[in-house]
């Protein structure tokens, strides 16, 4: 039968998950931050690119 680890090692597994958890947090902070701002930006883009079609189209008119 298997031995389990004993207290210290698992304190040490649980120390090491909480710390994995909350860089993993982070992580996913940071991403969503980047996607907000190149979402935000694109949506710009595509803005300005309808607001000049639609300039173009008048004037062709």
């Amino acid at each position: 039968m298997k031995k389990l680890p004993d207290e210290q090692t698992l304190l040490e597994i649980l120390e090491l998950a909480k710390d994995f958890e909350q860089s993993a947090r982070e992580l996913c902070e940071l991403s969503t931050a980047i996607a907000w701002k190149y979402q935000k930006k694109v949506s710009q883009l595509q803005s300005d690119r309808s607001d000049s079609d639609a300039a173009e189209q008048t004037s062709l008119t």
